[in-house]
């Protein structure tokens, strides 16, 4: 895989630096990219032992716009790059078989220099995985049961042009599949990749310098207050211990949160939650004979969020203050920890109103994926 990506890249290193034309300040270019990738997953608890040592490895192409007009610099103080991803990943191990992936990502780049930038990038998206969980065919898969998961994607990285079109860059990567909690088993794969790829720029891979001009207009906004209702279709079971039947139920919460712009790009964020998880009811009533406990839960959480025009992309940290669950025995051992991990991307429709999606995980297990409806006062 290395000596084909380098094949690939020896035609376009002899010309790096050729950049003379200015930028129009108005550009908006589209931007092409691929790259290869290889890891290794993070085995993260006990029901996925056997995957330990596994190093899965693919390849990446993108479909972006890249902002570098100077009201974008000035408001967001970065380069912005945003678009459509097209991941595929080999496993490398039957029993989780391969990943084709389909995602919306959000890339702020920074000038190191006259052609040095750095990368940061998120991704959420979904999945299609070839080989779930089957209790005949395939019982070793603890990690996801069908076919549709969720993805999600972090990476930090740095680019170097090659030319006046061409640039290389490199990243390191987690990488995240589940199915939110649909179907269980669900313990998730989790894995760490470095990657090296290609971009093709239309217009330029240079990065133009402005005059930096202080924008505060964000110091003047009020705090925001956000009223969400969700709801997922998370996988429960109906029967009893020895004789049951998966089944969908329902996850239903509200959450109210407090929003603080720091930037014109990040925000701070204070949330309460509570919501009715049915799923765990089900859980508790089939293999515990658990009927009195409460399957109410709450919590509080602080979070980030980057901001990208109608695009918000956050990640909360939360703690339960109220939760009844108990390590009965084994079922428990992995789930409904005190604290917890929200990863969300919402979009405004309407200055008031926003649709988004949200993940929530209890360490780096996925609980559930839910869709919600999002109302802003202020």
């Amino acid at each position: 895989m290395k000596k084909l990506l380098l094949i690939f890249l020896l035609p376009f290193s002899f010309n790096a630096g050729a950049q003379t034309k200015k930028l129009p300040d108005s550009l908006k270019q589209v931007v092409w990219a691929a790259r290869l990738h290889e890891g290794f997953i993070f085995a993260h608890n006990v029901h996925v032992q056997d995957t330990k040592g596994t190093h899965p490895y693919g390849f990446e192409l993108e479909y972006s716009h890249l902002r570098t007009d100077s009201a974008t610099v000035d408001k967001y103080k970065c380069y912005p790059r945003s678009g459509l991803s097209f991941t595929f990943v080999n496993f490398n191990k039957e029993l989780l078989g391969r990943s084709y992936s389909l995602s919306y990502f959000l890339e702020p780049n920074f000038r190191l220099g006259n052609n040095l930038k750095m990368k940061v990038k998120g991704s959420a998206g979904f999945s299609y995985l070839t080989n779930p969980f089957d209790s005949i065919k395939n019982p070793g898969n603890q990690s996801y049961s069908g076919h549709i998961n969720s993805f999600l994607q972090l990476g930090i990285g740095l680019s170097y042009p090659l030319s006046k079109h061409f640039e290389m860059y490199a990243m390191g990567n987690f990488f995240h599949n589940s199915n939110g909690g649909f179907k269980l088993p669900n313990a998730g794969v989790n894995y760490v990749n470095v990657s090296l790829g290609l971009q093709y720029n239309t217009f330029s891979t240079k990065l133009p310098s402005y005059k930096k001009e202080k924008d505060t207009s964000w110091k003047h906004e009020p705090l925001h207050y956000d009223l969400s209702v969700y709801y997922s279709p998370k996988g429960g079971y109906n029967g009893t211990a020895t004789n049951y039947t998966p089944s969908r139920k329902v996850v239903a919460g509200v959450s109210f949160q407090v929003t603080k712009r720091v930037s014109n790009l990040d925000a701070i964020t204070a949330n309460a939650e509570i919501y009715y998880d049915d799923a765990l009811r089900s859980i508790k009533e089939t293999f515990i004979a658990d009927s009195s406990s409460s399957n109410v839960l709450a919590g509080i959480l602080i979070g980030h969020q980057f901001l990208l025009n109608h695009f918000t992309f956050s990640q909360e940290f939360g703690i339960y203050i109220f939760k009844d669950t108990k390590k009965y025995n084994d079922i428990y051992q992995d789930l409904f920890h005190t604290f917890y991990q929200r990863w969300g991307l919402s979009y405004r429709i309407r200055k008031h109103w926003s649709i988004g999606v949200s993940l929530l995980a209890h360490y780096q297990v996925a609980d559930y994926v839910d869709g919600r409806v999002i109302y802003r006062f202020r």
